[in-house]
């Protein structure tokens, strides 16, 4: 008996202890997340030191009445990051249990990581304005400008990129080229083909200033292998935005003390400016004017190449890079969003920014006792910024992402390309390239007649062979090409190259310098041999650019007027209209942005009033921004759409086009017929004309073909398009989307740099899926005089039109001949002699 006594004693020990191990591993609910990986997997723990330590490290996992008191800190001010090291303060030899409870666990990471990123970006001022930045070639670089605050120059300690490269950069021969305000700063190796590289480039002191500072990020690179031409094209350094910024050694990239610091909001980690106004207003139709109006303002302070504006119901919580909030109402309304308003803001017109702790969010008021105070104080953001409408401007500002500003040319005029940004530069390798832009009106009219006169100030050395040759390009479009024929070197002094202008349209323009060089060192490529330091090639600055008087005429519709200089609606005069389908967010978020991009664009703000009704509109220029299903019929008509996009493009199936008329459905069956002899005949005779006279089907035609109406695909998710008012006075245009969410999301996609400047024709439609716009050209334009009469211009608008449709120029000219060789046999008839 007494065996079995201890026999029974021990199991009740044995009960009772497995009962303890039990209740200490229910401390922790039941996991059923991913494996943790083998380092973070918590080590086995002697039992009983874990029920006591468990409750008092992590309350909220015991008792399920403690998760009021527990959750603000974690939505308000994140506390598991500083949790672990108080953790082995509290039990030393257990510092690992607590990730045993995941949901707590799970809880935390994101806010830790959000903490970690906000307290990242609260020192780094990222400095990319390119979405996608490529550097590719031999050579290549890029410069812009960057503002900052006092602070910020302060606290300036480093600059960072992050970069991938193409595998076969030899990395012992090419290095990046940085430079700030035209100080190099160290050199660094070109050497992350297999993962994101980062290199850190110390910042002098008193390198930077305060205000603008001129940022140059260059490449000089070199193949490991291969020594032709076509192996520069392999090169290329990708910059990632996300990691290219300027370090700081204090909280002070969002910190902002006055108005001026607007222009220090630059870009967050992807190339993206967002000013998210929060106006308690939004839905009083009466105040949309004056959120516009505002919107204007921050756009043209700003000035980034990629922003948008967000209206926002509550403000964020946390400063966010590349972001400024902005607090617009009367000083009751905003009382209630944000503690931070200052006291002036109920005593009269306020716009400034509140106090903020350091890296804290530091919105801008825009406030007053009354609703005219507001709009007083929207006012004064205008002030040392605004130029009178219709006042000659002289440049286009793109020096946020192209340094220097772009000279506008309005007619005969001659630069020298060290007032473009080029500077001299000897050069070794195989391909030299360089560019500039200069900018052209919105009523420019030379496409099909006009050339300009590159004068160029170069050399090249005997190395360089026969056979190599100089090319220029505009708007990537190749314009001209001049071969270098000689042996034993040459020098040109003010060479000149015609260059067409077909490729030129209204605003800025690239033009791109290339010359491929040729030698019988590469040629040979000899394995070892080192990279080649006696320059082959030099460019001077000395070289101009010169543009002849070309012709000038409004046309209409042409969304590349409008894109590249916000033409018409840049005129003085009466107000643009502008017509809502609904006050919500989105879509004055679209209408916000648009009205914005073309202030930006026409460099002073554009006066704007909403309607309530398209039927009020008349004869104005007006701006339409909707989703389809909200237009009306008669403005689908109007601006030559098919009618049903608003049932076929709303539920994503697509528009139908029309019934195909007899000179559609013949054209489609002759591109069907492979290999016919109706086909081939005339196929064959186009590409012959098209190669030695550079003339199509489309140039031959009397008069341009009729407008067809546009059908949008499935593929295409935000459209824009332009038509003529009833009377064909006024120019309307359209922007629309199925749903108000594509309307914001692409509206925001077509204001982005890279995308706005291929918005031309009439029509200018944006696949999100492929990230790319289709255009749709303008058969039969409308002119419209934009100057004071000149027999010249109008000699000049003949010249472009008549090289435009050269059959109608042919027959012309036939008779005109023909009348000359009448009055001559009548003149002869009349006074020659008679027999």
């Amino acid at each position: 008996m007494t065996g079995r006594k201890t026999i029974r004693s021990s199991l009740t020990v044995l009960m009772w202890g497995a009962v303890a191990t039990g209740a200490m591993a229910q401390s922790s609910p039941f996991d059923m997340s991913p494996e943790r990986p083998a380092q973070t997997a918590p080590a086995p723990v002697p039992p009983p030191a874990i029920p006591p330590a468990a409750p008092r490290q992590q309350p909220p996992a015991q008792s399920p009445t403690q998760p009021p008191q527990v959750q603000p800190p974690f939505a308000v001010q994140p506390s598991p990051a500083p949790q672990p090291p108080q953790r082995p303060a509290a039990v030393p030899p257990l510092p690992l249990p607590p990730v045993a409870v995941p949901p707590r666990q799970e809880g935390a990471r994101p806010a830790s990581a959000q903490t970690q990123s906000l307290a990242a970006d609260s020192r780094r001022r990222y400095i990319l304005p390119y979405e996608k930045l490529s550097l590719s070639g031999e050579i290549d670089r890029r410069q812009w400008s960057i503002y900052l605050t006092p602070e910020q120059v302060n606290a300036a300690v480093a600059l960072n990129i992050g970069y991938q490269n193409a595998i076969v950069v030899a990395p012992e021969s090419s290095n990046f080229q940085v430079s700030l305000n035209n100080v190099p700063l160290d050199a660094a190796r070109i050497e992350a083909p297999d993962s994101e590289g980062n290199i850190s480039l110390k910042i002098p002191p008193g390198v930077l200033q305060v205000g603008a500072n001129v940022v140059t990020l260059g490449v000089q690179q070199r193949h490991r292998t291969d020594c032709t031409i076509q192996s520069t094209y392999d090169l290329w350094t990708e910059i990632d935005p996300a990691s290219t910024y300027i370090a700081f050694n204090a909280d002070v990239a969002g910190n902002f003390a006055n108005i001026d610091d607007i222009q220090a909001t630059g870009p967050d980690g992807k190339a993206a400016t967002s000013i998210e106004i929060v106006a308690p207003g939004l839905g009083n139709p009466a105040f949309a004017d004056s959120l516009l109006r505002l919107s204007q303002a921050l756009a043209l302070r700003t000035q980034m190449p990629n922003q948008t504006i967000r209206f926002v119901s509550t403000p964020s919580a946390e400063p966010r890079a590349g972001t400024l909030v902005v607090l617009v109402g009367t000083a009751r309304e905003i009382a209630g969003l944000s503690a931070a308003l200052p006291p002036e803001a109920s005593a009269g017109a306020f716009a400034g920014f509140g106090n903020a702790a350091p890296g804290g969010l530091s919105p801008l008021f825009v406030s007053g006792p009354t609703t005219q105070a507001v709009q007083a104080a929207i006012e004064t953001l205008f002030s040392s910024i605004s130029r009178t409408p219709g006042a000659q401007r002289t440049t286009f500002s793109t020096r946020s992402w192209h340094a220097p500003d772009v000279p506008l040319i309005m007619s005969d005029r001659r630069i020298a390309l060290s007032e473009l940004g080029i500077e001299s530069a000897e050069f070794g390798g195989r391909r030299f390239r360089n560019e500039f832009y200069i900018g052209m009106p919105a009523d420019f009219y030379a496409s099909a007649y006009g050339e300009a006169s590159l004068l160029l100030d170069a050399a090249y050395s005997s190395q360089v062979l026969p056979g190599s040759h100089i090319d220029i390009y505009v708007n990537d479009e190749i314009a001209s090409t001049v071969p270098i024929s000689n042996n034993g070197g040459g020098i040109f002094r003010h060479l000149p190259i015609k260059v067409t202008m077909r490729h030129f349209k209204p605003g800025p323009n690239k033009v791109t310098i290339e010359a491929v060089l040729m030698t019988a060192q590469d040629q040979a490529c000899a394995p070892g041999a080192p990279a080649s330091a006696t320059p082959r090639f030099a460019l001077f600055d000395t070289s101009e650019i010169q543009v002849p008087d070309f012709a000038r005429i409004g046309r209409k519709p042409d969304l590349a007027a409008m894109a590249g200089a916000g033409q018409p609606y840049r005129a003085a005069g009466s107000p643009v209209a502008l017509s809502l389908d609904r006050f919500d967010t989105d879509t004055m978020s679209a209408a916000a942005t648009l009205v914005s991009r073309l202030a930006s664009v026409s460099g002073h703000p554009i006066n704007v009033e909403t309607v309530a009704s398209p039927l009020v509109i008349g004869d104005r220029d007006a701006l339409f921004v909707g989703t389809i299903s909200q237009i009306p019929q008669a403005l689908i008509s109007q601006f030559n759409l098919v009618p049903s996009s608003q049932i076929s493009w709303k539920i994503g199936t697509g528009v139908q086009p029309p019934a195909q008329n007899s000179d559609t459905l013949f054209n489609d069956w002759r591109e069907r017929v492979d290999g016919g002899i109706w086909e081939g005949q005339v196929s064959s005779l186009e590409e012959w004309m098209k190669r030695n006279f550079d003339l199509s089907s489309d140039t031959l035609r009397f008069l341009p073909a009729p407008e067809q109406p546009y059908a949008p695909t499935g593929n295409v998710s935000f459209m824009m398009a332009q038509g003529l008012s009833p009377s064909g006075e006024g120019v309307w245009t359209l922007a629309t989307a199925p749903t108000s969410a594509e309307l914001r999301d692409g509206m925001t996609a077509m204001v982005r740099e890279n995308h706005w400047r291929d918005v031309t024709g009439r029509v200018a439609a944006y696949d999100a899926a492929a990230e790319k716009i289709e255009t749709v050209e303008v058969e039969r334009p409308y002119f419209y005089t934009t100057r004071d009469f000149s027999l010249s211009n109008w000699r000049l608008i003949a010249a472009n039109w008549l090289s435009s449709n050269v059959l109608s120029y042919s027959l012309a000219f036939i008779g005109f001949v023909s009348l000359l060789g009448l009055a001559t046999f009548v003149m002869l008839r009349l006074m020659g002699r008679h027999r």
